[in-house]
């Protein structure tokens, strides 16, 4: 195990000075190198599967939720079936949070607010940055913002308290600057996720 977490940490290091489709593919030959030697063939899954078991009714995300963490999911099981899947989403959630910290979003101080009247507002500390309604239809929640013209669908998900909400990373780069913040480094996570079928990001929360 411990080979494993040098030869782990030797590949994201020297990722540093190359581009996103390298720096994943040296994480997924360090995987499988350090698999091989340990005598396992795969990696505990890190990441979500999304589960339409787990898309909340309109009532159950009414509320207000606060931030906690990035999240990264995954559409389907046989996307985590990938050594390289599992840990390129433990990377990208790290990278998420550090970029989301630039603009003052850390744990507890963003909320989102689900009104029944299909109303929300979003704060960060105490001041409110955005606003606007909301619709849920299927599996997707569609939200609407004051003064932006393209609404942002994000894919809900609850599960012991805990409100997910993800969707593509073009999206998500939307959603941030829906609410005044432009994360102009999402794009690197955007050039990760383009190898990586069926990989969703977005923020985790809870009442």
């Amino acid at each position: 195990m411990k080979k494993f977490f040098v030869v782990l940490a030797c590949a994201m290091l020297s990722a540093a000075t190359v581009d996103a489709q390298s720096f994943l593919s040296k994480i997924a030959s360090a995987a499988q190198t350090a698999a091989s030697k340990s005598g396992n063939s795969t990696l505990s899954s890190i990441a979500n599967v999304v589960s339409s078991k787990l898309v909340p009714t309109e009532d159950q995300i009414v509320g207000t939720w606060s931030y906690q963490e990035p999240a990264v999911m995954f559409t389907s099981s046989n996307a985590l079936k990938s050594t390289a899947s599992s840990l390129a989403s433990s990377s990208i959630e790290k990278k998420l949070q550090t970029y989301l910290s630039k603009v003052g979003i850390s744990k507890g101080n963003l909320t989102m607010t689900f009104n029944s009247d299909k109303s929300f507002t979003v704060n960060k500390g105490s001041k409110q940055i955005a606003s606007g309604t909301y619709t849920m239809d299927s599996n997707e929640v569609t939200m609407t913002f004051k003064g932006k013209s393209t609404p942002c669908k994000v894919t809900p998900q609850l599960d012991n308290g805990t409100l997910v909400v993800v969707t593509d990373a073009s999206k998500f780069k939307t959603l941030m600057q829906n609410i005044g913040s432009n994360i102009s480094a999402l794009s690197t996570v955007t050039s990760l996720m383009k190898s990586m079928d069926g990989m969703k990001i977005g923020i985790r929360m809870s009442k």
